[in-house]
């Protein structure tokens, strides 16, 4: 019988130096580590992980294999903003009852000083608490006890798994820098994975080799030093990697999901090979993954079973005579939003029967999507499944054709004259739209025949208006402004989505700083068809400068400060959708003041932005005109030096002054 190894990387040994002054071993802390205060590469760590050591092997159970992950991580809290790394999260897959990961043997220490002397805090095993994230995900979570600036916390777990599929990645990179990190991967003959090495140019440390100690499966019985019958022995091969030094992934503005760009491995399953002879792909081809896809039970099938409910809907609930397609389609997207309940969960195979949704009008993203696929080609629609990322669960990686890194189903109806997609849990989004979630680059149009991807970008500006009337009262040093806010495309879904037409947290949003907000109203929340817009009245202190009088006519509402910090960076700058903020303010003048000063003309457009200003001063006010335009939904690494230069301009030219003086004529 031939033996498979999988070689992860370069069988290569490499000397390895590291200063040995801070411990690795659990519950052994240094002194240099209690007496850390920064960390030298980066002085403004509000933190940094000591050291994080993790190791997958599998085991036998049965005359079957699992894995079991152990994990162990220390970090030293530099600073209070460091506090909140005391909360920890370790989430595991749940197929059903009787197939899921276990996680155990959590045990968390806090090592902090009380009163000149070093004091060891146990975290209480009842304050580990187990939260459900989705259908298939759950979560341990527990806070460190007495955390506190200087502290040191130490955790360590195991998390066996079934799903070999599942076999752990890992993460050399955190949001706080790490000095050492380790990742051993002990592997089998039976399973072969491939690792995908995310933003690691080559790792310090890097190591295979097969382990002395044999093991065996079945029962090996030798004849003249052969192995006959079913039996076997085989060797594990250890896989190591080491990162040192890794520095904090800081810059989070504007992008997809941290996942897609921390320094990281990602193994993936690609071919089993039977002890009992022959071997199966798991890697197969995205025609196959569709094919498999078009007759499962859950996807391609549940659509075909659909049809029946999907036939009484149109017969007895929708009047559908007359309409063209768009209008049909419009009619019964519009019915699937109103009519079913979307219960928060993802997925991209149904959780229930056609008929258990139709009767309790409520499922997951799927359950609803393809229910509506189903409504749109039996009204003879030409409409497709599309598969797809949502952003916080990562881009696809297209050289794999793995069925899990699709999380997600939509729907591309194919028109005459136009395609768009859709889909059916967001009430208030326009019928042709998605879910801002759901724009991650691609998504795999599921079909026979030749593979497509299917691009999920949105080019279409969406528009950010506000109108300023404002009345400057100098007794009292305030600006009192009528202001218009009026809102389109996904700006209008984003204002809708996160503040749910709520006033209480619509006034939160604009009362900013000194600011104060009355008599706001807000219209055609539930059209959406027609743009969102507010309306309220706002007060404002005005800044006085000896005898001048400093108005900002465009208010706080233009962008105030660059929120690009890092002055380099390596992955798009991702807006999701192009946007445009336009801005009126008239500001009147107040009797016995005159104006010295007015914002200067400004006016720049290219392929990226467009920004403009200009300024009319007329009897008793002044009218100020802006309009800041980001074209792209997504701009290249290539481009961000400029995009930040744009910030810092825009920043710079909407929020100039008007300044008034005393009219001493």
């Amino acid at each position: 019988m031939k033996v498979f190894y999988l070689l992860l990387g370069l069988c290569c040994c490499f000397q390895l130096g590291i200063a040995q002054e801070y411990s690795r071993e659990f519950g052994v802390i240094s002194d240099p580590e209690r007496e850390l205060t920064t960390y030298k590469l980066d002085k403004e760590a509000e933190a940094v992980v000591l050291y994080d050591i993790g190791e997958s092997v599998f085991y036998d159970i049965d005359g079957h294999y699992e894995i079991r992950f152990k994990r162990s991580k220390r970090i030293k809290i530099l600073d209070r903003t460091g506090i909140k790394y005391g909360e920890v999260t370790i989430p595991f897959y749940v197929e059903n009852i009787n197939d899921k990961d276990y996680v155990y043997d959590i045990e968390a220490y806090t090592y902090y000083q009380e009163d000149g002397k070093w004091t060891k805090k146990k975290l209480d095993e009842k304050a580990v608490f187990e939260e459900k994230i989705s259908k298939k995900w759950r979560a341990k979570k527990f806070v460190f006890p007495e955390v506190k600036e200087g502290a040191i916390i130490e955790y360590r777990y195991t998390h066996e798994t079934p799903f070999h599929f599942n076999l752990p990645d890992w993460t050399f990179q955190d949001r706080i820098p790490t000095m050492y990190s380790q990742y051993t991967v002990n592997t089998i003959p039976f399973y072969e994975y491939v690792f995908i090495a995310q933003g690691i140019p080559k790792f310090d440390y890097q190591k295979s080799y097969p382990n002395p100690e044999k093991r065996e499966f079945g029962e090996v019985v030798k004849v003249y030093g052969k192995e006959v019958g079913d039996g076997m022995e085989f060797q594990d091969m250890v896989h190591t990697y080491i990162m040192l030094e890794v520095p904090a992934f800081k810059d989070e503005t504007y992008i997809t999901s941290t996942n897609d760009y921390l320094q990281k491995m990602d193994f993936q399953l690609s071919r089993f090979h039977s002890p009992y002879g022959g071997s199966k792909e798991i890697i197969t081809t995205w025609e196959e993954l569709n094919e498999r896809l078009l007759k499962q039970d859950k996807f391609g099938k549940y659509i075909k079973k659909s049809k029946k409910y999907a036939q009484k809907i149109l017969d007895n609930e929708l009047d559908l005579k007359g309409k063209n397609e768009e209008e049909k389609s419009k009619l019964i997207i519009d019915y699937v939003r109103s009519n079913f309940s979307w219960d928060g969960f993802m997925g991209k195979y149904a959780t229930k029967t056609p008929k258990e949704l139709v009767t309790q009008k409520s499922g997951t993203a799927a359950d609803i999507n393809l229910f509506l696929i189903a409504l749109l080609e039996t009204a003879n629609i030409s409409v497709k499944p599309v598969i797809l990322s949502t952003r916080d669960h990562g881009k696809i990686k297209v050289d794999y054709p793995f069925d899990h890194f699709f999380n997600y189903v939509i729907a591309l109806v194919q028109l005459e004259d136009r395609h768009f997609l859709t889909e059916g849990t967001e009430p208030l989004l326009k019928y042709d739209r998605i879910p801002l979630r759901c724009i991650n680059e691609k998504g795999l149009i599921v079909s026979t025949g030749e593979v497509q991807w299917q691009p999920l970008t949105n080019k279409v500006s969406s528009i950010n208006k506000r109108t300023i009337q404002l009345t400057i009262d100098p007794e009292i040093l305030t600006a009192k402004g009528d202001i218009e806010i009026e809102t389109s495309g996904y700006s209008a879904y984003a204002y809708k989505n996160d503040y749910k037409n709520d006033l209480e947290q619509l006034e939160k949003l604009l009362a900013k700083g000194e600011i104060e907000v009355s008599n706001l109203e807000t219209h055609h929340f539930e059209d959406r068809e027609k743009p969102y817009s507010l309306s309220l009245t706002l007060t404002s202190p005005l800044e006085q400068i000896e005898d001048k009088l400093l108005v900002s006519p465009f208010l706080n509402f233009p962008i105030q400060t660059n929120v690009l910090r890092q002055k380099k960076r390596a992955y798009p700058v991702d807006f999701i959708y192009p946007r445009s903020n336009q801005l009126n303010a008239q500001v009147n003048i107040p009797k016995g003041y005159k104006v010295i000063s007015t914002p200067e003309a400004y006016e720049l457009e290219d392929k990226m932005v467009k920004i403009h200003i200009q300024t009319t001063e007329k009897e008793g006010y002044v009218e100020v005109l802006g309009e800041y335009s980001f074209k792209k939904a997504v701009y290249d690494p290539s481009e961000y030096a400029q995009l930040r230069r744009y910030f810092n301009l825009i920043a710079r030219k909407m929020n100039q002054q008007i300044i008034l003086v005393k009219n001493e004529e």
